[in-house]
C-alpha cells in the first residue's frame, strides 16, 4: 500500500478543480493507492506528499520543517518547464508544453477537464450564448491592459445586433445579461463571486462564445468550454500561445470590433462534437491519468 496526501494551502477554484482531478486519477489507477485529501500541513506520515498549487513552497512561505519529515516523496508543481527556483521536490510538474526543460526530475503533466461535468447541453432555443469572464490582472501593471480588454468586450457586445444571452461572472455570481463591466477600484485585482465547479459548469455547457478578458498562465475556462463545444475569442495575450491549439479558438485585435455576426456563421460550420473531440484529444482526463502513472512508476521504481 502507497500512502499518498494531496494537499492545498489556498482556496482558489483552480486548486479545488486539480484537486479533485488529482484525487480521482489516483482512485482510478491502482488499488494500492491509499488516498488522503488535506488542507494545510500533514500531521502524520504519508510515502508521498502532493503538493496542489503552482510552486506553493515559494509564493505561500511555507515551513518546510512541517512537510519534509512528513513524507518519502514530495511532487511540486508550476506553469513552466524554466522554472528556476530549484525546490525541495522529488518531481515538479509543470502544464505548458515545452520544447526543453531545466532539471531532469522536471516532468510535463498534461492539462485535463474533468469531462463528467463538461459536455454538449441540448438546447431549443438558438440564441447565441456568450460567457464572459470575470475582472482580474496579475501584477498592477496589467491593470490597465485588463481594464481596456473587458471594455472593450462590453463595449462590442451593447453595439452587437446580435440576439444573444450574456453570462457574465461577477463578485455577484454569474449576472444573465448583465451589460456594463465590473471594474473594482486600483489595489483589488479581482472580482468573481467563489461557484463551486458542479454549478459553473452549468453556463459552460450552455455557452457557444467565450470572452476571456485577462492574463492567464493556469486558467483553463477556455479548455473547459471547449469540452462542451465551445469556441473562445480572444486577444493572443490572454492565454499562454502554445495552449491556443487546446480549444477551438479565433483571435482578433484590440483595435478590431469583435463581430457576433461573423462568429455565428463560423459556428455554423462545425458541428460541436468535433469541436469538442478536438479539445479532448489535447486535454482528456486519459491523457492526464495516463502521464500521471508513468510518473508514479517511476518515483517508486515499479
Amino acid at each position: 500500500m502507497i500512502n499518498i496526501c494531496l494537499t492545498r494551502f489556498t482556496d482558489d477554484p483552480w486548486s479545488k478543480v486539480v484537486m479533485q482531478g488529482f484525487y480521482k486519477a489516483l482512485k482510478n489507477l491502482d488499488p494500492l493507492y491509499n488516498i488522503e485529501e488535506i488542507f494545510g500541513y500533514p500531521e502524520k506520515k504519508y510515502n508521498l506528499i502532493i503538493l496542489i498549487g503552482i510552486r506553493s513552497i515559494i509564493k505561500r512561505k511555507l515551513e518546510i520543517s512541517k512537510i519534509i519529515p512528513f513524507c518519502d516523496k514530495l511532487i511540486d508543481m508550476g506553469d513552466d518547464a524554466m522554472d528556476p527556483r530549484r525546490n525541495y521536490e522529488d518531481i515538479y510538474l509543470y502544464f505548458n508544453t515545452s520544447s526543453k526543460k531545466l532539471h531532469d526530475h522536471y516532468r510535463y503533466i498534461p492539462k485535463f477537464v474533468l469531462e463528467e461535468y463538461l459536455f454538449i447541453e441540448p438546447r431549443e432555443d438558438e440564441t447565441l450564448n456568450v460567457y464572459v469572464d470575470h475582472f482580474k490582472y496579475q501584477n498592477i501593471s496589467e491593470r490597465e491592459q485588463s481594464v481596456g480588454a473587458i471594455k472593450k468586450i462590453f463595449k462590442d457586445i451593447n453595439s452587437s445586433n446580435v440576439k444573444m444571452n450574456v453570462f457574465y461572472h461577477t463578485s455577484k455570481g454569474i449576472e444573465v445579461n448583465r451589460l456594463d463591466p465590473e471594474i473594482p477600484e486600483k489595489g483589488v485585482s479581482q472580482c468573481s463571486l467563489y461557484i463551486p465547479f458542479e454549478e459553473l459548469s452549468y453556463y459552460y455547457r450552455l455557452t457557444d462564445v467565450f470572452l476571456p478578458t485577462h492574463r492567464e498562465t493556469q486558467g483553463m475556462v477556455a479548455q473547459e468550454i471547449g469540452a462542451c463545444g465551445g469556441i473562445t475569442v480572444l486577444q493572443e495575450w490572454m492565454y499562454p500561445k502554445l495552449t491556443h491549439d487546446q480549444f477551438p479558438a479565433m483571435l482578433y485585435e484590440h483595435e478590431q470590433t469583435i463581430d457576433f455576426n461573423f462568429i455565428r456563421e463560423v459556428l455554423t460550420k462545425f458541428n460541436k462534437e468535433d469541436l469538442r473531440k478536438n479539445t479532448l484529444a489535447k486535454c482528456g482526463f486519459t491523457n492526464f491519468q495516463n502521464q500521471l502513472h508513468i510518473i508514479l512508476k517511476e518515483l517508486f521504481n515499479e
